[in-house]
């Protein structure tokens, strides 16, 4: 066959630049990173490049790192062939290579004049704050507790997310120029009024959700029953009581897992999850689940509580549930459901101790009745959902304050486009005009019936880990970290789809041999 030039590799109708659209990792992404990018780069070594490409969009790699839900993967093409892409993992090895290189980044100029003022340190509020600086506006981000960082700091527990993680993400931020005020609580030490004075041009409500509902039964003020968001807070921060016997926690949810993976650390000899959805439809990630009851947490589903018992001395001494007979969640998160009636439709757990991990909802007590923004039943605050205003001019919310609780990168993208409403607003701009996402669709191979045969099966890397016998002796993070050497393997396996994917199906034997060689 005669050699095929570099322009037979366009494709006029086929090549992805060609029509503009996104490989599926970046569409799924919330913060549409360039995955491709930052990939590409690490198999070929350049670690330092690839860094810089995950900052374009992501404030906070060496989090998301580690406890990102990766849409991307689910999303990644890779997967028809053999295993997707261990894209997260990837960004932790790049995130980790700055930090033991030194990265320091240098201020950042500050062109404008206005400043913003952002309540809480979350990933939205980050996020927000990183890209505004980025912009040459001020921003300085209050934060109620003493370190920053949110959920991140205090309720992610430190085996998942280590505190050198955050901090070293949040000195980044730090260093291009956002000011960070710890132990500054928003209606105790300073007012919405107060920010106003202090020059601010603009509010962003990022405070999280950090309420905790209750379960509403008899016995659940016994003593021995326990909130998950502050056991998870006093478990990071070092302050956590030892617990002994049977723990029950109460909730299926990534807070829930966490929570009983604590427990365990912490001395239980037991910990039992108990929730009212199946065990398919539990809302906690599969992985944490798994690693969860691979650690000796027990699950068990689609169970009720009925009443916390007590003894003698009014502590806990057992859950009585009752078994459910079916289970719904509608599309704005709400549940319900119905009982067993008669025989074997009551359950029992012995417990030492009940830890209650049933939701979070957003707190807006610290704004008083002070700038009379909107706040729904729910305690979240109203926010038109193109452009995360209120109906306070000049202030905005995001994040789990806004919608109910969602993952980290969810939680950036809110605060990234509250960041461009506030940039509008600061500029005197429709804050609605011209709003689209950057996704613009992406061509997935599994609409085709097969993948080609000429592609190789390479096998995935796994994550480097603590062996499980060691796991929970300490808080220690349980996942290593990449070698460079297992990184660039890793890397190797992209199949870079966004530049090259379509043609490799096409039945053209010029495009098909192209392809091949590529590859």
């Amino acid at each position: 066959m005669e050699e095929v030039g570099i322009l037979s590799q366009i494709h006029g109708e086929k090549c992805w630049p060609s029509v503009d659209m996104l490989s599926p990792c970046e569409e799924a992404c919330p913060i549409h990173m360039d995955v491709p990018s930052y990939v590409v780069a690490i198999s070929q070594g350049k670690f330092k490049e690839a860094l810089a490409v995950i900052r374009k969009t992501n404030p906070l790699p060496s989090v998301c790192g580690r406890v990102c839900h990766h849409p991307c993967e689910v999303a990644c093409t890779r997967a028809l062939i053999d295993k997707p892409i261990a894209i997260q993992w990837l960004k932790r090895f790049a995130a980790d290579y700055g930090l033991r290189n030194g990265e320091a980044p240098n201020p950042l100029e500050r062109t404008k004049r206005e400043r913003v003022a952002i309540i809480g340190s979350g990933p939205a509020g980050l996020a927000a704050a990183y890209d505004l600086v980025r912009q040459g506006y001020g921003a300085t981000v209050y934060e109620a507790m003493s370190v920053p960082g949110g959920m991140l700091a205090q309720g992610i527990p430190q085996f998942c997310l280590s505190p050198e993680a955050v901090q070293a993400d949040i000195d980044y931020i730090k260093a291009l120029g956002v000011a960070i005020k710890p132990n500054m609580a928003i209606g105790k030490d300073l007012t919405i009024d107060d920010l106003w004075r202090e020059g601010f041009n603009a509010i962003l409500l990022a405070s999280g959700a950090t309420g905790s509902p209750r379960l509403g039964i008899p016995g659940e003020n016994a003593r021995g029953v326990i909130s998950a968001l502050p056991f998870l807070r006093e478990a990071r921060l070092g302050r956590a009581e030892p617990l002994r016997g049977k723990v029950v926690v109460i909730g299926g949810g990534n807070v829930g897992i966490d929570a009983a993976r604590a427990a365990l650390r912490l001395g239980a000899q037991e910990v039992h999850i108990a929730c009212l959805e199946s065990s398919r439809e539990m809302p906690a990630f599969a992985w944490e689940t798994d690693s969860a009851q691979r650690e000796g947490v027990r699950v068990h589903s689609s169970l009720a509580p009925q009443q916390i018992g007590t003894d003698a001395w009014g502590r806990v001494a057992g859950v009585d549930f009752r078994r459910v007979a079916t289970f719904a969640r509608d599309d704005q998160g709400r549940i319900s459901w119905t009982l067993m009636e008669g025989p074997g439709s009551e359950y029992h757990l012995d417990a030492n101790a009940v830890i209650v991990a049933i939701g979070q909802v957003p707190d807006a007590s610290y704004l008083g009745g002070n700038g009379h923004v909107k706040i729904d039943p729910r305690g979240a605050f109203v926010v038109d959902p193109e452009t995360l205003a209120t109906n306070v001019q000049g202030i905005f919310a995001a994040g789990d304050s806004v919608s109910a609780p969602g993952t980290v990168v969810e939680s950036m993208a809110a605060g990234q486009k509250s960041a461009i409403s506030i940039a509008r607003y600061l500029q005197g701009q429709d804050l609605k005009a011209g709003r689209v996402s950057p996704a613009k669709g992406a061509f997935r191979l599994d609409d085709l019936e097969k993948t080609p045969r000429f592609m190789p099966k390479r096998a995935r890397w796994n994550m480097p880990s603590i062996p499980m016998e060691d796991r929970v002796r300490s808080f220690g993070e349980v996942n290593l970290g990449y070698t460079a050497w297992q990184a660039v393997e890793e890397a190797k396996r992209c199949l870079n789809c966004r530049m090259c994917g379509n043609c490799i199906f096409e039945k053209d034997q010029v495009c098909f041999e192209t392809s091949r060689r590529l590859l």
